[in-house]
């Protein structure tokens, strides 16, 4: 019989070649339909060692480190302690902001000069009335010869109506009128339809003190029934009707729709 020749495992004897890792580079194969196949739902990663299995060893033995620390070159090198990673801040969020990083920050300004805060709002213009020919005006003074018919009105405050009244003691609104710019040098007709045609057209922004304002039905100096003397401020001076006494009324009471000044 002829000598068998054993290998043995001697310093002599030489080692068997480790066949080469698969196309792709994958520490590990996989049959189709292993559990461990890291395609499946849940499975390991390809490149992370199965649990209590050692992972791929580098040739040649390695100092075992103090107890606790990470071998350099490891793929936890770096880790915090329980597993999670430290991340070091992105150096461009410690840096402070320029005008160049904020979009519009840029002010034309010369090397070295301070930023400016702008200053406070100006305050917005103010709004013009919607429609000033009904919004009451501030008193205007009326002509030197019309205020004696003011002053003569204004004496008869407190005194009774009565229709066709010319005084001294009763007045209706039309012979007030009358007798009031009578004192003034002015003549006017005795009946208001009449005393509207006698004056000067104006509109209520026009209007002044001594001014005459009217009631109209029909917006005409045909539907006029009432007249009184402007004061000012929408302020007028009347004599109203039965049962009242002359008085001092306002726009926002009884609004007149005609408006007239004593020539």
């Amino acid at each position: 019989m002829g000598a068998a020749v054993i290998a043995g495992s001697g310093a002599g004897a030489a080692a068997a070649p480790e066949p080469a890792d698969p196309v792709g580079g994958d520490s590990s194969v996989y049959e189709p339909g292993d559990p461990e196949d890291p395609a499946l739902p849940g499975g390991p990663l390809a490149d992370e060692p199965l649990p209590d299995e050692p992972g791929p060893q580098e040739s040649g033995a390695q100092e075992p480190g103090p107890e606790g620390a990470v071998p350099e070159g490891s793929a936890l090198e770096g880790a915090a302690p329980g597993g999670s990673t430290a991340l070091e801040p992105p150096s461009e969020l410690t840096a402070p902001l320029s005008d160049q990083d904020i979009p519009g920050a840029a002010v034309l300004r010369a090397p070295g000069e301070p930023v400016t805060p702008p200053g406070p709002l100006a305050p917005p213009d103010p709004v013009a009335p919607a429609d000033p020919d009904r919004t009451p005006q501030a008193p205007a003074a009326a002509k030197p010869k019309l205020e004696s018919a003011v002053t003569f009105a204004l004496a008869q405050i407190g005194d009774p109506y009565k229709l066709g009244g010319n005084g001294p003691r009763a007045w209706d609104c039309s012979g007030l009128i009358q007798q009031a710019y009578r004192r003034a040098g002015v003549k006017l007709p005795r009946i208001a339809a009449d005393q509207y045609r006698a004056t000067q057209r104006i509109t209520r922004r026009d209007l002044r003190r001594g001014d005459l304002v009217f009631w109209s039905t029909n917006g005409k100096a045909s539907g006029v029934h009432h007249v009184a003397i402007y004061l000012g401020g929408g302020k007028y001076l009347e004599a109203p009707r039965p049962g009242k006494k002359v008085r001092i009324s306002t726009f926002s009471y009884y609004s007149p729709n005609l408006y007239g000044r004593p020539r």
